[in-house]
């Protein structure tokens, strides 16, 4: 049950919600800003009345991102249900999307060696812990690190 990996807090009072940079499997993502550090954060908003049939999912995505710890996984900061809405909020990898940047013009070799080979260590720290990473694609927000972001720019 959602209820269980979710904080009642009020994210409201924690965090401000700004521009939307995305829309992921489960919900809109959207740049925010942790109201006592500062910090610029990645908060994935899910209406879960519109969600029912993937609710498992949602759950299993916020398991495996709150037992993660390596510098090639984006950093899980907490969940929050406020109402219907549940707030998943992650660090924030600016730069935006492989497809954006692609649309931008050509990418340099060297460059996507860099990105693959930072890919490829979040793939490998995902098969060692025995979690498998189904949702690769290049409109994922984010650079280096494998689980909201990433790319196949060749």
């Amino acid at each position: 049950m959602i209820t269980s990996v979710a904080s009642k807090l009020d994210p409201e009072t924690l965090y401000d919600v700004n521009e939307r940079i995305g829309r992921g499997a489960f919900g809109e993502v959207f740049k925010g800003v942790d109201k006592k550090t500062k910090q610029m954060v990645a908060i994935k908003l899910i209406d879960l009345e519109e969600a029912l049939d993937e609710l498992e999912d949602i759950q299993q995505e916020i398991n495996i991102l709150s037992q993660c710890d390596s510098p090639y996984i984006t950093k899980y900061y907490g969940s929050y249900l406020k109402g219907s809405q549940l707030w998943i909020v992650m660090e924030f990898m600016g730069g935006g999307s492989a497809l954006e940047i692609r649309k931008a013009g050509r990418i340099e070799e060297s460059f996507i060696a860099i990105i693959l080979h930072e890919v490829l260590k979040g793939l490998e720290y995902l098969h060692s812990e025995g979690k498998l990473h189904r949702d690769i694609k290049d409109t994922r927000e984010g650079l280096i690190r494998v689980l909201q972001q990433l790319l196949w720019a060749v």
